[in-house]
């Protein structure tokens, strides 16, 4: 059992984590737009291959991965290596929000 002392080890941290689960929704809903409106493409060929088949099972696959590794990364923070990579993510998604942003303003 988990409890509530490792579970919010540290709550910056954990900020870090909700954030980029909340940015990876909303590049999944963002790219799935951007591709119906024929202004931009999945980069990744596994993903692409999904938005064709289902954007619902697209969205979801891409949240669970995206959370199941970072919630792998915060239950480990005690590393220094884990916390790292959560920053990284959480860097990388807010740089793929202001490409969405800019794909809506400059469209």
């Amino acid at each position: 059992m988990v409890t509530s002392s490792v579970l919010f080890r540290d709550s910056k941290l954990f900020v870090y984590v909700l954030a980029a689960i909340a940015m990876s929704g909303y590049d999944a809903v963002a790219t799935m737009q951007h591709i119906g409106r024929g202004v931009a493409a999945e980069g990744n060929p596994l993903m692409a291959s999904l938005i064709n088949q289902n954007a619902i099972v697209f969205f979801l696959v891409k949240m669970a991965i995206t959370a199941l590794g970072l919630l792998v990364c915060y239950y480990f923070s005690h590393l220094r290596t884990a916390q790292i990579g959560i920053k990284i993510v959480v860097g990388i998604y807010i740089c793929l929000s202001a490409y969405h942003g800019m794909i809506v303003l400059l469209g």
